[in-house]
């Protein structure tokens, strides 16, 4: 009986982890806890069960843990009975996607042809390794792949996929999109059959088409098959284009709130605040959807604008809503911190270290209210947490160091804070949040700050807060250029009025060159973008 719901529960597991929904993992940790004692007790009783192996590999592989997913299909496969060849392909087509996954793609490859010599006519089988010979660059190969499925299956949509993919990338796009017509005609109502062609748009850099893919697939389902996490993932490469694509098709469809919702969402990813809370008013006035989230992220925009009375009015909703979300609570801290109310600050802050005392973002709250107070001593000690809980986030030790040097007028603990930062690995997604350029200003290394600076600009993709730092970090000591990259900032959208203007016990500030009339010139400027 135990080894029935073991499989049973373990078949539910694989298809939640590999599907959309496991960004909800976290809801299922109980059912995840509760099975994986289900499979450490089975493999205790039979260090050989093959099958139990098999079914933990799937679930760490749907968690994203490729490493212990590795060593349970590896178990499985050395004692899989050589017999049974359609369960043992499938073993190996599992192992080949999770090499994959860790960029081994030789063996995956090895692993696949393994599984085809168990079943020659394997489906699935041909359709991964034709996948993965067309990311080698091997596309005749991938295409007779591709042709086996056809002939298999003269409605295989992944065959058609694959075989668009393949003329995409040997220069022939009106074969590729003539295939991929073919593709979504066979079920135009699959909203994945969308994400796919929109992958390979993208790949034909005809980023409007695959921009407009996700958003017909947001439609379809109100983004449950992922086309929202990809619209915003696009937005980070093609910001300008999936804004396009997003006001194009709210032109067509401005009922359909999900959109707005997308694009509240993207805007504020991106620090255009004001932009970001006319979406979420919208939303509002037109009742499209009345979650917590709704009202979080308008608060979110709200305070970062400085319009705390309004900002404290929707995070209070969102609250009513989820009375037990850590981050409403912070982000409540950071409105009364910000409207000049300790007490209500630190009475928010300890509400949120209840539900999350660990959260980095919450010590970090507890630190600058401590240093509002004037307790420096207690803000180094929240900053001490914050740097336990994650010792690779530079803000941390910047703040300490800030802390230290201008609270208790320690500058050789700010300079060992400081060095810090510069020793860290820089494994930051983006190259600007690795802080080194204001680290190095702040050791009065101008030489090193320079190169910094050359290294960001060519990194390949310079956001608009990536000029706020620079002109952070030239604001000690170079004027002109901290007005020029803040001019680029604002240019670039970048909105975020409290750090720009209202800010003033950070260590990544404006500060010295707030007084400036070519600082007040600029906010003029802009005005708009903080929707003055």
């Amino acid at each position: 009986m135990v080894s029935r719901l073991r499989c049973f529960i373990g078949g539910i597991l694989f298809c939640f982890f590999t599907s959309s929904f496991a960004l909800h993992a976290t809801e299922n940790d109980d059912l995840v806890k509760a099975m994986m004692e289900v499979y450490a007790e089975e493999l205790a009783a039979n260090p050989q069960d093959y099958r139990t192996y098999y079914s933990r590999a799937m679930a760490y592989f749907g968690q994203g843990d490729m490493k212990k997913a590795l060593s349970d299909i590896d178990n499985a496969i050395k004692y899989f009975p050589r017999k049974e060849k359609d369960d043992l392909a499938q073993a190996y087509l599992l192992r080949a996607k999770i090499l994959s996954e860790r960029g081994e793609t030789k063996s995956a490859l090895t692993d696949l042809n393994s599984a085809l010599r168990l079943v020659p006519n394997h489906r699935l089988a041909l359709k991964d390794r034709g996948d993965l010979l067309c990311r080698l660059g091997q596309y005749d190969m991938a295409k007779i792949d591709y042709n086996h499925l056809l002939r298999m299956d003269t409605r295989s949509q992944s065959a058609f996929m694959g075989l668009a993919r393949v003329e995409a990338h040997t220069g022939q796009p009106v074969r590729a999109k003539d295939l991929l017509a073919q593709a979504v005609n066979l079920s135009p109502k699959d909203p994945k059959i969308y994400l796919e062609r929109s992958e390979i748009y993208k790949e034909m850099d005809m980023m409007p088409e695959a921009v407009d893919d996700l958003v017909y697939a947001v439609s379809l389902d109100d983004g449950h098959s992922g086309a929202i996490q990809k619209l915003v993932a696009y937005s980070n490469e093609s910001y300008n284009g999936v804004i396009e694509g997003l006001n194009r098709n709210i032109e067509r469809s401005p009922r359909q709130g999900m959109l707005y919702y997308v694009r509240a969402t993207i805007y504020k990813d991106h620090y255009d605040y004001a932009s970001s809370l006319r979406d979420w008013n919208t939303i509002v006035e037109e009742n499209f959807f009345n979650f917590h989230t709704v009202y979080y992220n308008r608060a979110f925009c709200l305070s970062r604008l400085t319009r705390f009375d309004e900002a404290r009015a929707d995070i209070k909703r969102a609250i009513e809503k989820d009375s037990q979300n850590a981050e409403y609570y912070r982000l409540l801290s950071e409105i009364e911190r910000g409207d000049g109310n300790l007490v209500a600050a630190e009475q928010a802050v300890r509400q949120a270290a209840v539900y999350d005392p660990s959260n980095v973002a919450i010590c970090l709250e507890r630190g600058m209210i401590a240093y509002d107070e004037g307790d420096f001593g207690q803000a180094i000690s929240c900053y001490n947490e914050a740097v336990v809980a994650a010792p690779d986030e530079p803000y941390s030790y910047l703040a300490r160091a800030y802390t230290q040097e201008y609270g208790m007028e320690n500058r050789i603990a700010a300079e060992a804070d400081y060095r810090k930062v510069l020793s860290l690995d820089g494994t930051s997604a983006a190259y600007g949040d690795n802080l080194k350029g204001i680290a190095f200003a702040k050791l009065h290394l101008k030489k090193q700050a320079e190169e910094w600076e050359r290294s960001l600009l060519a990194s390949g993709s310079v956001r608009n807060i990536d000029y706020f730092y620079l002109a952070c970090m030239y604001a000690g000591f170079d004027v002109d250029k901290s007005i020029s990259y803040l001019d680029k900032a604002l240019q670039n959208g970048y909105g975020d009025y409290y750090r720009i203007h209202v800010d003033r016990y950070s260590p990544v500030s404006l500060l010295p060159i707030r007084h400036l009339s070519q600082y007040s010139d600029l906010l003029y400027k802009y005005r708009a973008l903080f929707g003055k």
